[in-house]
């Protein structure tokens, strides 16, 4: 009976959590489900294709692939001081972490265009069997999904940047609830893009 109540406790008090999240933070929610789903897919679809004495073996990983982790994982803590600068009212700090954050992503996608660059020099190229190209795929989805939150994130930084400016503007977005909302959706979905490249990143490197 402990057990049980215990259970119910706990259903309780989710579905609680959940009814306080705005109506966006469960589209993203959902959204970042189905993306991890996706991976997930293609994963398994790329590990499928691949043949039993892989030629991968005898090519070097990207080092640019390794540049890349280090720098998204540098990004991943910088957008995690966006909510605590925003509760503070700073919102010079506020913009010195979304625009560190800005040019940690900028950085991460050119080290995947240079990684790419090393897989053709590797002899791995786009146009080869199924199990090379899925390397492409699986990146370049990736890379799109960090195209995507980086836009968000530079309309942020735009917004931010131009209400720092007057005082009243300033006074009104740092107390607007949906502000920080918007943030909180922007470093969570920061957080997964980063989580997913990780994984990725590790089974590439285990492929290899």
């Amino acid at each position: 009976m402990r057990k049980e109540k215990v259970r119910f406790d706990l259903r309780q008090e989710a579905y609680k959590k959940m009814e306080l999240l705005h109506p966006h933070q469960v589209m993203l929610y959902v959204s970042m489900v189905g993306s991890a789903i996706v991976f997930l897919f293609m994963i398994v679809a790329f590990a499928a294709s691949r043949p039993e004495a892989t030629e991968l073996i005898n090519h070097r990983f990207p080092k640019s692939f390794v540049l890349s982790t280090i720098v998204i994982l540098l990004s991943s803590f910088c957008v995690s001081r966006v909510i605590p600068a925003f509760e503070k009212d700073d919102l010079e700090e506020l913009k010195k972490w979304m625009g560190l954050t800005f040019l940690l992503g900028l950085i991460f996608s050119m080290c995947q265009l240079t990684g790419w660059q090393e897989l053709e020099r590797n002899g791995i190229s786009f146009s080869g069997d199924r199990s090379r190209v899925y390397l492409y795929v699986i990146s370049g989805l990736h890379v799109l999904h960090m195209a995507g939150v980086m836009i968000f994130l530079l309309a942020s930084l735009m917004h931010s940047h131009k209400v720092s400016k007057d005082v009243v503007n300033q006074l009104m977005y740092t107390t607007n609830p949906y502000q920080k909302v918007k943030l909180k959706m922007l470093t969570d979905f920061w957080h997964f893009v980063d989580v997913l490249w990780v994984i990725v990143f590790l089974y590439f490197l285990y492929t290899f």
